[in-house]
């Protein structure tokens, strides 16, 4: 008769004869009171130094300030957060550039998508992807310049020129220069704010109803009443 193996991760664990108790954290008044019972239970015949107790007080004299100091620090830091969400309210309705290769498609225009490359190109294509990663249209650009910025010259068409469904789209752009090698690429996406989100935990913009952006990608705002 075979005997299968055990599952190697039924193992046994010897239960804890210890248990934790008290605090794992100490504050200063717990190093206080350590002071205090080193005092009581001193040895009378060889007390504490002097220099050495007033040197532990210091110690724990600059450990409380910079408790306090951080608590200041951290209801600064909470203040400034506030503030900054309340002053990105006033965005909504602006129409900012970002640095994102997303574009949205609504009622079958696609959003503004621009890019720029590192290098000059000998040949240059630019990739469309739907939400599942497939292709849906690539678009021959030829040679390109560096330090130039290149509409996405996308009309909202997938290959067979139907027109995509509305929603979110990458644009993807690969360009080879002389040598063979591939161009770095620098990525801005274009729409008007038309949501703030802070529940991620740090604020993101809707632009055009569709595209997430982060508020540290935002390159440039247009006011919105121009």
């Amino acid at each position: 008769m075979s005997v299968s193996a055990l599952d190697s991760s039924l193992t046994y664990q010897e239960p804890s004869q210890y248990t934790t108790v008290g605090d794992s954290s100490l504050d200063s008044e717990d190093f206080m009171n350590l002071l205090i019972t080193q005092l009581q239970n001193q040895d009378p015949l060889e007390p504490m130094d002097t220099y050495e107790m007033a040197s532990q007080m210091a110690q724990f004299s600059n450990m409380e300030a910079i408790q306090e100091m951080a608590g200041s620090m951290e209801k600064l830091l909470e203040y400034q957060v506030s503030q900054n969400n309340v002053q990105l309210v006033s965005l909504l309705g602006n129409e900012v550039t970002a640095s994102s290769n997303v574009v949205a498609v609504n009622d079958g225009q696609p959003s503004t998508g621009e890019f720029t490359l590192a290098a000059n190109v000998e040949s240059c294509q630019v990739d469309i992807y739907d939400a599942s990663g497939n292709v849906v249209q690539s678009l021959e650009m030829g040679s390109l310049d560096a330090d130039t910025a290149y509409g996405l010259e996308w009309d909202g068409t997938n290959s067979a020129g139907t027109a995509v469904d509305d929603g979110l789209y990458l644009f993807m752009v690969s360009g080879v220069t002389a040598d063979g090698a591939e161009a770095d690429v620098e990525y801005r996406t274009t729409g008007r704010v038309t949501g703030l989100d802070y529940q991620s935990g740090s604020a993101v913009l809707t632009l055009d109803n569709a595209i997430p952006v982060d508020v540290g990608s935002v390159i440039s705002v247009l006011d919105g009443t121009s």
